[in-house]
């Protein structure tokens, strides 16, 4: 007999259900929560240029909405798979790039922020690896009213969510990294929107 973990109460379940329900629905949609998919849908526009760090059906899916989608993806094989998906995508600039381990920092991965102009970019979508790092980059890069999207955020941030992979509402549970990020974004509007499942929070810089 297979036992529920803490987490899988029954409204988890139902949440997953809907979750699965929705991706079976919505095949190309992005692996985000349905309510900032419908946001992100009337927010960004044509003529915006996005960057994105972490790929899958959600650079089909932005870059379809965009005018130029610049995509960082660190795993050489998924790197292979979603490539294929692009091949008809000529506003995608899709780049594979390392990270470094031993100091995150210092990894390619981060090296295509050095190709943008301050305040250049109008959203950037953080859904891949060391997150705390892309999203401080990323705030003088954005225009003012740019959207920054941080997927999973109940890992991150101080939420009421009562999700298995939430940090809780403490300020204190922040890892220094995202603290500063934290205090640098203060005063921006953001929406929060959860499935029950998971949190994708988007910010909107002042």
């Amino acid at each position: 007999m297979q036992i529920l973990k803490k987490h899988q109460t029954p409204l988890y379940i139902v949440n997953r259900i809907r979750q699965i329900f929705f991706q079976h629905q919505n095949p190309e949609a992005p692996w985000l929560t349905r309510q900032s998919i419908a946001l992100l849908d009337q927010l960004i526009m044509k003529t915006d240029n996005g960057l994105e760090f972490g790929s899958g059906r959600s650079t089909k899916w932005l870059a379809a909405r965009c005018h130029h989608l610049t995509s960082v993806e660190h795993d050489e094989k998924w790197y292979s798979l979603v490539n294929k998906m692009l091949i008809e995508r000529t506003n995608v600039k899709y780049l594979l790039r390392s990270l470094n381990k031993d100091n995150p920092v210092l990894s390619e991965y981060l090296n295509p922020f050095n190709d943008l102009e301050d305040q250049s970019i109008d959203f950037v979508l953080v859904d891949g690896r060391i997150r705390e790092f892309v999203a401080h980059l990323a705030i003088q890069k954005l225009k003012s009213g740019g959207l920054l999207i941080i997927d999973n955020a109940e890992y991150f941030f101080p939420n009421n969510y009562n999700l298995s992979s939430s940090i809780g509402i403490k300020i204190e549970s922040i890892p220094k990294e995202w603290k500063e990020f934290y205090n640098s974004t203060i005063d921006w509007r953001r929406i929060w929107t959860s499935d029950g499942i998971s949190a994708t929070l988007i910010f909107f810089k002042v």
